[in-house]
């Protein structure tokens, strides 16, 4: 049986970092640089509305990068009962 993905909802916050992509930026590149880990690269697409069916964001696009990850993390596993 096939159990849908939850993704939590992630707010603005004040020490997010934003940076301007080039033309090879790769969004598990950039989490892997901001997080250590490229696996996480859905968190930069989640929250910058980004769809989720290519790892290159637009050219010159504006992207949030949160740093507030444990908690987007723990909400992510309360909502999927991970």
């Amino acid at each position: 049986m096939y159990a849908p993905t939850y993704y939590p909802v992630i707010e603005p916050k004040a020490d997010d970092s934003y940076i301007i992509t080039g033309t090879e930026d790769r969004l598990d590149l950039i989490a892997y640089d901001f997080y250590g880990d490229a696996t996480l690269w859905w968190v930069v697409a989640m929250v910058n509305n980004l769809p989720g069916d290519s790892l290159f964001p637009p050219q010159g696009f504006y992207l949030r990068i949160p740093k507030n990850l444990s908690d987007i993390l723990m909400k992510y596993n309360q909502s999927n009962n991970i």
